[in-house]
């Protein structure tokens, strides 16, 4: 039984480009959202008043040295910034993990998860760029494309491979295991392919509370892995009515959202992704609760991912330039 209302209305913020993922700076009225395409990167988003802006970090002169094998500090408008993740580390700051496909529209020139401080001590929050963690290539040198990320206190970095490069999207339509879970640590300085972690289209990704477990969404399905031996399963869910796509923690549950597949068969199509949902998730047995149903329409579809600020929910898209919000009594 839904929880909310799906006569609720929808309103939109305008001036952003393919807010795929949304944040909220911790302690804070604020909302980072990330621009999947070209001359976009990062935007800063006021929840009260709705106003938006580009969130540019000013040059660095070096990167920091815990990240020393960055790339150099891409121009905001090179950065196509796919998931986000936030950690508080305390002081009014907190440390913004961004996916970036860098490069100017299709021709993208690499990629890396971009790390960034983020303080609110000023009555605008400013970030700070503290370096960049690349990608890995295949056996033919094809850089794989992150698509979420989360971070560990421990200062490890966890991101998703939906497809590795020899896989297409209509693969991963089709239900072929197409990627990974990757890790980074300050040890390694690299990315390694977590073993266990390969399944149909790895989207969304978080991390428990206290570090020991790693929540991976894969198409309609997630999976609850032992951090310490990713092959251990704990737990599995899977969507009767949907996909899954980004992951966050919402107090207590995780929350996600994605399109719907009503009346799509198995192997899914392209077709039938034609409506949203929202969906809390139980951390410890993956046991599911939809909270909203909507239909796309032609102002506003591709819904990727879900942040409620207070009694406010606000929906990313892949692909619309907007974001999306509703309020709940």
């Amino acid at each position: 039984m839904y929880r909310l209302f799906n006569s609720t209305p929808i309103s939109y913020i305008e001036n952003l480009k393919s807010p795929e993922d949304l944040v909220q700076i911790p302690n804070s009225k604020w909302i980072i959202a990330s621009g999947m395409t070209h001359h976009s990167g990062l935007y800063l988003i006021d929840s009260q008043s709705k106003a938006t802006a580009r969130l540019i970090a000013p040059k660095a002169s070096a990167p920091s040295a815990e990240f020393k094998n960055s790339q150099p500090q891409p121009h905001a408008d090179e950065m196509q910034i796919h998931g986000l993740s936030i950690r508080a580390i305390g002081g009014g700051k907190s440390l913004l993990y961004a996916v970036n496909h860098n490069g100017f529209d299709k021709n993208i020139t690499r990629e890396t998860i971009e790390i960034f401080e983020v303080n609110t001590s000023t009555a605008t929050p400013s970030i700070t760029w503290l370096g960049n963690v690349p990608m890995p290539k295949d056996d033919q040198g094809r850089y794989l494309a992150g698509n979420s990320v989360v971070s560990g206190a421990d200062g490890a970095i966890y991101t998703t491979v939906m497809m590795h490069p020899e896989h297409n999207l209509t693969e991963m339509i089709a239900g072929k295991i197409t990627g990974a879970v990757y890790r980074w640590t300050p040890t390694t300085q690299k990315f390694e392919k977590l073993q266990g972690t390969e399944f149909n289209g790895n989207n969304g990704i978080e991390l428990s509370k206290d570090g020991k477990f790693i929540y991976v969404a894969h198409m309609k399905k997630l999976s609850k892995l032992t951090n310490t031996n990713p092959a251990k399963e704990v737990a599995t869910a899977e969507l009767n009515y949907g996909v899954f796509d980004n992951l966050h923690w919402a107090g207590d549950k995780l929350i996600t959202a994605g399109s719907r597949t009503k009346n799509c068969g198995n192997p899914m199509t392209y077709d039938c992704l034609k409506d949203f949902h929202i969906t809390a998730i139980n951390p410890d047995n993956l046991a599911i609760t939809p909270l909203y149903q909507g239909k796309y329409t032609q102002d506003f579809s591709g819904v990727s991912t879900v942040l409620p600020v207070g009694k406010t929910y606000y929906l990313g898209s892949f692909y619309r330039d907007k974001m999306a919000y509703f309020e709940v009594k």
